[in-house]
């Protein structure tokens, strides 16, 4: 590290490992402390290569020990796995001798908590672009088998320019992964209760804590406090939260609603993801969701073009016909299939005739579908089932049985069935890994792969 720095910025930082002028491993200068985080000092300085500006992150004591050290990689190597526009790339990380330090974007602006200590409450048309951008990095996050843990408005910077950035992931975590260090599982006024258990954790925990950031927005207050972090943990897992509108009954219904079924305690009554909760909050923007509207809107334009279709058709029932009736259960069929009737001035048949063979029946239809001519026969869709495939690190060649399906993370579709998948994992610089997938549902597998090398020498 080079320490020489000229007169004018001689003067020290003194309550951050660095002072100003000082250059790390000969390029990045450092310039202004701006802030501090659980863990770590970040310091504006300059990329003297390059010529910019950027955030250089550096642990809050030189020579950290071995915890600090390993959530500290935790937090660039998890940035670096997820692209996104709401997470902060990353440039470089490194140690120069003692000293461990991440280089990022710098990004200009607020953090949501300096907002809110002078605008508090905020309107709901200002808060709820900030929510859905947050919604969006966590999404980015979750998907990639990753939760942040430490959400709060300190964590989310609102730039000059308007884009929110989710900030500070030193103690994201896998999901499903444990930790009961009070030191290490994030802030006590906007953590979910099962993160104070050895239960495991999922994106739901961090959807928990960005309806605590919003309730404070709305509100002015955060929904627990108390004099001490356990006391505020208790009443996270074990009291009710003051309703929304009692404290601000301004907040519309829908917000409020959503917002406090964000806080529910239990994570299978919150929203299933980070998505979800953004659908929802913008909805209430207008007072009604976007997605219903839009699948509404779709469905017009459907039955509108079927309607088309079905008049250009030569095959097209007459108007008169009786419609099959509507089935929810596929195990349930229709009692008979609709016959015509016979014309009014038909002949009746001389009694010594023989009786007229009825024509066979046609198959029975699945709902919403069109019938087939009679040469053609009836295709039934069994169904398939989304498998999300992820990997730590990302970036793995997934196999079955020698052939290639992909590389993480990307979705694998198969036909629905009792099967389970054999997958093997592989990386350069990585031992392989192998995992197994049921076909029977939806659902997500993730291998972690042991890694065979050091990210900081």
């Amino acid at each position: 590290m080079d320490r020489s720095h000229r007169p004018l910025e001689r003067h020290a930082l003194n309550d951050g490992p660095l002072a100003a002028g000082e250059v790390v491993d000969g390029r990045y200068r450092i310039d202004a402390q701006v802030g501090r985080g659980g863990m770590g000092v970040v310091y504006r300085g300059t990329d003297l290569t390059l010529r910019r500006a950027v955030a250089i992150k550096v642990l809050q004591a030189r020579g950290g020990g071995s915890d600090t050290i390993k959530r500290f990689m935790r937090e660039a190597q998890a940035l670096a796995q997820v692209e996104h526009r709401g997470l902060v790339p990353v440039y470089a990380v490194g140690r120069a001798g003692d000293l461990y330090y991440m280089v990022m974007k710098f990004i200009e602006g607020q953090t949501l908590s300096q907002i809110l200590k002078t605008d508090a409450p905020l309107a709901p048309a200002r808060l709820i672009p900030i929510l859905v951008d947050v919604c969006g990095a966590l999404q980015a996050l979750h998907m990639a088998g990753l939760v942040h843990r430490d959400m709060k408005p300190a964590n989310v910077m609102v730039g000059a320019d308007g884009r929110v950035t989710v900030m500070d992931l030193g103690i994201v975590a896998e999901a499903g992964e444990a930790e009961l260090s009070l030191n290490a599982i994030g802030t006590p006024r906007y953590m979910a209760p099962e993160m104070l258990s050895a239960a495991e954790v999922d994106g739901r925990a961090d959807v928990y804590s960005l309806g605590v950031i919003a309730y404070h927005a709305l509100t002015g207050a955060v929904p627990f406090d108390g004099p001490t972090a356990m006391a505020v943990l208790f009443k996270h897992a074990h009291e009710p939260f003051e309703p929304i509108r009692q404290r601000a009954p301004g907040v519309p219904r829908a917000l409020a609603a959503a917002v406090e079924r964000a806080l529910a305690k239990e994570p299978g009554d919150r929203f299933a993801s980070a998505a979800e909760l953004a659908v929802a909050l913008q909805g209430t923007l207008g007072g009604r969701s976007p997605l219903p509207w839009v699948l509404g809107g779709l469905a017009v334009v459907g039955l509108a073009v079927g309607a088309w279709l079905a008049l250009r058709s030569p095959e097209a029932p007459r108007p008169d016909a009786a419609l099959p009736p509507l089935i929810l259960d596929a195990a349930v069929q229709p009692d008979a299939a609709p016959v015509d009737a016979a014309p009014v001035d038909a002949a009746p048949p001389p009694p010594d005739a023989a009786p007229a063979t009825k024509p066979p029946k046609p198959p029975p239809q699945r709902p919403g579908t069109d019938r087939p001519p009679p040469d053609r026969p009836v295709v039934v869709d069994a169904g398939t089932v989304s498998i999300r495939v992820l990997s730590t690190p990302l970036g793995a060649t997934v196999k079955e049985g020698g052939t290639t399906l992909g590389t993480t993370p990307f979705t694998l579709e198969r036909p629905a069935s009792n099967r389970t998948l054999v997958l093997s994992f592989s990386k350069a610089g990585y031992d392989d890994a192998t995992a197994r997938v049921s076909l029977a549902r939806d659902g997500m597998v993730r291998a972690k792969l042991p890694s065979g090398f050091e990210l900081v020498p």
